[in-house]
């Protein structure tokens, strides 16, 4: 019966993170300009590495990014100069960041909070370089623009994860204190 609420509360944990990456996600905002919140993938695949672990679930989060990714394009216009052989390197960046996050043993502001800052800053930054690096790769894009656009929109593009990843931080924080969830450090099966 364990195992059983463990799949369920898998499930129900990985509708709500696909929920949240189709609301958020770029492209045309529903929530309009006004209250644009960030991209929730890479959030998304970093806690279902720390939490949940099983690849099924960054599968189906990735799907969803695609999914979303190819919606834009096709029925609502969005240009399609990303899609190049450097998305599929993205693609891949994610599976990395969700099995990157299976070294971190809990978002909880604990005892060990800082060190799994630093691992969750530098996974994100190994992500967002693999991801850029590609794109310059595989596009023309001179190689020697490279440096200066990572010194100008490595932190801006990679704050926004970090603001959502301060946020879970807290609500599991919150939420093991008064016992509202199960303790981070319970992993789901």
């Amino acid at each position: 019966m364990t195992n059983q609420i463990n799949k369920t509360s898998a499930l129900f944990i990985v509708l709500i993170m696909a929920m949240l990456v189709i609301l958020t996600r770029g492209h045309q905002s529903w929530l309009g300009s006004a209250i644009h919140l960030p991209d929730f993938t890479l959030p998304a695949l970093l806690i279902a590495g720390i939490y949940l672990r099983q690849f099924w679930v960054a599968f189906s989060l990735i799907l969803t990014a695609v999914a979303i990714d190819n919606y834009a394009i096709v029925h609502q216009g969005v240009s399609a100069h990303c899609i190049t052989p450097a998305y599929s390197v993205l693609l891949l960046s994610y599976a990395l960041t969700f099995w990157a996050g299976k070294f971190i043993s809990s978002l909880s502001l604990n005892n060990v909070w800082f060190k799994n800052a630093v691992l969750v800053i530098g996974i994100l930054s190994l992500q967002w370089l693999i991801a850029t690096a590609s794109y310059y790769a595989f596009t023309t894009s001179p190689w020697a623009n490279f440096g200066s656009y990572a010194t100008h929109w490595s932190w801006i593009e990679i704050t926004p994860v970090l603001s959502w990843m301060l946020v879970a931080s807290i609500a599991l924080t919150i939420s093991a204190r008064y016992r509202m969830i199960k303790s981070p450090s319970t992993r789901f099966s």
